[in-house]
């Protein structure tokens, strides 16, 4: 190989290394956008109460991970819910008294679902879809290893 084709080749590779990188940043403002929506999202829910923050603040801390794991931490130490946000991440528990929470709204759900609708195909679907997340709730342990 003669001195301009290594040339080529080490330009080639160069190339080849910033798209991947180029790449890789786009994807990683990607999880970082995803993980600030939820987030937001999740924080209206401390304020409005029938909008759930944990499930979405676990859906950002996730996100994070894959970009920021520094705004994870964050959502790790936030009072209250941080700590149920971490045990599911990280060991997949959900402690009784968020099982019961999620129960009792599942439950307040079915209600609304059943006496606000006409359709009998809708009201067994929703209601089905609630069942599969009890069922997930249920089976999911509610202390760590």
């Amino acid at each position: 190989m003669n001195g301009d084709a290594a040339a080529q080749e080490v330009r080639n590779r160069a190339g080849a290394k910033s798209a991947e990188e180029a790449a890789r940043s786009r994807l990683a403002w990607a999880w970082t956008g995803a993980g600030y929506g939820f987030f937001v999202i999740g924080l209206a829910g401390l304020i409005l109460p029938v909008l759930p923050t944990t499930i979405f603040w676990i859906a950002a801390a996730a996100c994070f991970a894959k970009s920021c794991p520094a705004m994870q931490r964050r959502i790790f130490a936030w009072p209250g819910v941080g700590p149920a946000v971490e045990d599911f991440l990280t060991q997949g528990v959900i402690r009784p008294k968020s099982k019961l929470a999620a129960y009792l709204g599942m439950l307040l759900a079915a209600m609304i679902l059943v006496l606000l609708s006409s359709s009998i195909t809708i009201i067994g679907v929703g209601l089905g879809l609630i069942l599969l997340g009890a069922l997930y709730v249920a089976t999911r342990p509610s202390e760590p290893r």
